[in-house]
């Protein structure tokens, strides 16, 4: 899949767009948020129990949120040029052109995570509570998988990969799940007041993840 995204990205594939090239192609950021939302029952098993197996975030809310949905999309976007212009090679899920018929969104999710060297998701105010539909649930759910994270919170050992993650909120966003980002997965929570902060949080924590792969204990994925 690393292959597949650096080949697409440069390129018109699908739907998507052609991004420009970078300096550093092969270091991979994959942004995600809640700019598109998706039927969570469609993507369950027959015999899902829905109040067990769905992560257990909030439903979008369209009407009370602060931004539109498109509102999302171009602070995503903003983030993404902001990184790439800085020389890391940020996407989004919709840069790629992989089409849902060939890939639903939740599995391309856990691709783009596991093939990338950070994965951040954004979390802007969007209502009440944080809907996020099912991607970064499904994320965090695949990282459950490992059996480090079969105990309770206290006793879980998260596996590496989740160093290389982190969530950006803005202030006022309050969610059980974001606390269990941070004590149970042991990933990075931070908080941004606007798209140029938002970006700054973005790329110290690429560097600092970078730094890691050259100099540190984490493996280089190029």
């Amino acid at each position: 899949m690393r292959d597949r995204i650096i080949d697409n990205l440069p390129r018109a594939v699908g739907d998507s767009d052609a991004l420009p090239p970078v300096r550093r192609e092969y270091f991979l950021v994959y942004l995600m948020g809640p700019y598109r939302t998706f039927d969570v029952d469609t993507l369950l098993p027959e015999d899902a129990d829905v109040e067990t197996d769905v992560p257990s975030f909030a439903t979008w809310n369209e009407a009370s949120g602060e931004y539109a949905e498109d509102e999302v999309l171009r602070l995503l976007q903003a983030t993404r040029d902001c990184l790439r212009d800085r020389g890391f090679n940020a996407f989004l899920a919709i840069d790629v052109g992989i089409l849902l018929d060939e890939m639903d969104a939740a599995t391309q999710s856990i691709a783009f995570a596991r093939a990338s060297n950070v994965t951040i998701f954004i979390a802007p105010q969007v209502g009440d509570n944080l809907g996020v539909g099912i991607e970064i649930g499904s994320v965090f759910e695949d990282l459950l998988s490992d059996d480090g994270m079969q105990e309770s919170a206290a006793e879980a050992t998260p596996p590496e990969r989740t160093r290389r993650m982190m969530v950006a909120t803005e202030p006022s966003v309050r969610s059980a799940m974001l606390g269990s980002v941070h004590a149970r997965w042991d990933a990075s929570v931070r908080t941004f007041t606007d798209a140029a902060d938002c970006c700054r949080l973005c790329a110290q924590f690429c560097t600092h993840i970078q730094n890691e792969e050259f100099y540190g204990s984490l493996d280089r994925l190029d």
